[in-house]
C-alpha cells in the first residue's frame, strides 16, 4: 500500500510523502483560519449570507494557492509543490474554458 503512495505522488521514500501530506494539512488548516478572518471581517459590511459564503469559498480557494507554495518552502518540498500548482492551473483554466466556450 506504501508503495502505490510513493508510485502516486511520485516520490521516492517514506519521509517525502510524509513532508507532503504534512504540507497538505497545514496549509488547508492556514488558509481555513485565515478565511474565517477575512469572512469575520466582512460580516460587518455584508448581510448576505449566500454572498458572504460565496466569498469565504472564494478567498478560501485563493488563500490555499499561495498557502501550500509558503508552507512548502520550509520544508524543502518546494518544487514539488511548484509542478502541483503547475497541473492544477492548467487543469482548471482548461474547465474553466470550457464552460466559456459552451
Amino acid at each position: 500500500m506504501i508503495s502505490q503512495l510513493l508510485k502516486i505522488f511520485h516520490v521516492e521514500n517514506i519521509y517525502k510523502l510524509a513532508a507532503i501530506f504534512f504540507v497538505f494539512s497545514l496549509s488547508g488548516i492556514i488558509s481555513l483560519y485565515l478565511s474565517d478572518i477575512v469572512t469575520n471581517f466582512l460580516k460587518l459590511h455584508i448581510s448576505n449570507s449566500n454572498f458572504l459564503l460565496s466569498i469565504r469559498i472564494l478567498t478560501l480557494f485563493i488563500l490555499y494557492q499561495f498557502v501550500i507554495l509558503f508552507v512548502a518552502i520550509p520544508l524543502g518540498q518546494l518544487s514539488y509543490f511548484l509542478s502541483y500548482q503547475k497541473k492544477f492551473l492548467k487543469r482548471l483554466s482548461s474547465i474553466f474554458l470550457f464552460f466559456l466556450n459552451k
